[in-house]
């Protein structure tokens, strides 16, 4: 019985050394970006995890609003900033996924409630792939920390994007505010 055992034992390593190259990918592909800007900056969030409070499916009473008990505020601002070669403007770019026909509600969940967001103050909206400006910068040259602590205070409520009767469960919006600058 153990000279079977020499002789099955070669071959099953055989056979596993053959199955591990067919499931080996023929291809692979990487996407790798970057940008390239006259002048760059750190942006900062004053807070990391913002919790809009627990709601009940009923307090949601308009569509696409935010229920005003969830509003928070938080700010994002401008930090060890380079000096911009040239006049121009600095913003936010903010992306995020979305409700499904709906490009100012963040959410990266399949229910029909998430977050939307606006500048204090205004009552219109931030959208996806929208860009809030910061600050505008003249002069030429533009004078050194004309972009350092620049802020804008914003807002986050819960809402719901359709007539349907809110979604029970957790909500959650990672929403990436990108610098720009032309």
């Amino acid at each position: 019985m153990s000279n079977k055992c020499f002789i099955l034992i070669p071959a099953a390593l055989f056979l596993l050394s053959l199955s591990s190259y067919s499931q080996a990918a023929s291809n692979a592909q990487i996407t790798i970006t970057g940008n390239v800007q006259s002048t760059t900056c750190d942006v900062d969030i004053s807070t990391n995890n913002l919790d809009l409070g627990t709601l009940r499916p009923t307090d949601f009473t308009a569509v696409a609003m935010p229920v005003a008990e969830s509003v928070r505020t938080f700010s994002v601002g401008l930090n060890n900033c380079t000096v911009p070669e040239a006049a121009g403007t600095a913003g936010l770019m903010v992306t995020g996924q979305t409700l499904f026909g709906n490009t100012d509600i963040f959410s990266s969940g399949t229910n029909n409630t998430g977050v939307m967001l606006n500048q204090v103050g205004t009552s219109t909206y931030i959208k996806s792939g929208e860009t809030l400006e910061v600050a505008k910068v003249a002069g030429d040259p533009p004078a050194d920390n004309e972009l350092n602590g620049k802020t804008l205070a914003l807002q986050a409520g819960l809402a719901k994007g359709s007539d349907a009767t809110a979604d029970i469960g957790r909500v959650s919006a990672p929403i990436l505010f990108q610098f720009v600058y032309n």
